[in-house]
């Protein structure tokens, strides 16, 4: 019996995605499990509060631009692995939330996402890894991202 079913990598387009990706495609072979990649657009804060001011059709124009080339970087490194398009999630809002509403949304049991090698269990971990590891009802494989 295979343990896991369904395997989510969530990617940041900053670390090194590659470690990332190659951990969970060996989980996902060796459970013969669906893999699901995952890319959160953050808020910038700053930017959201000064859109009301003035800037409204520009910073939509900005958002869409930014979901495109997620779109197309995801599609990318989805291609190299063979993952179909429904199986390519990209999300708005906080990283760690959106982790969390897609385990539960796609029945996923094991998140594999990247973590740096600093001190200190929140460092080591991430805020983002950290709150997933706390708030998630499934595994998760944290993979250290060689600097």
């Amino acid at each position: 019996m295979n343990a896991y079913k369904k395997v989510l990598v969530p990617l940041d387009f900053h670390s090194d995605n590659d470690q990332i990706m190659a951990k969970g495609r060996q989980m996902a072979e060796a459970n013969d499990a669906e893999m699901y990649l995952l890319h959160v657009n953050e808020p910038m804060a700053g930017v959201y509060t000064f859109e009301a001011v003035s800037f409204g059709d520009q910073m939509e124009e900005f958002k869409d631009r930014i979901r495109s080339e997620a779109r197309e970087r995801l599609n990318q490194l989805a291609g190299d692995l063979g993952i179909a398009p429904e199986r390519q999630l990209i999300r708005e809002g906080k990283a760690s939330r959106e982790i969390e509403d897609v385990v539960n949304d796609f029945g996923i049991d094991l998140v594999v996402m990247g973590t740096h090698g600093h001190s200190g269990l929140q460092r080591l971990l991430g805020s983002t890894a950290n709150s997933v590891l706390n708030h998630v009802d499934c595994d998760v494989l944290t993979v250290r991202i060689k600097e």
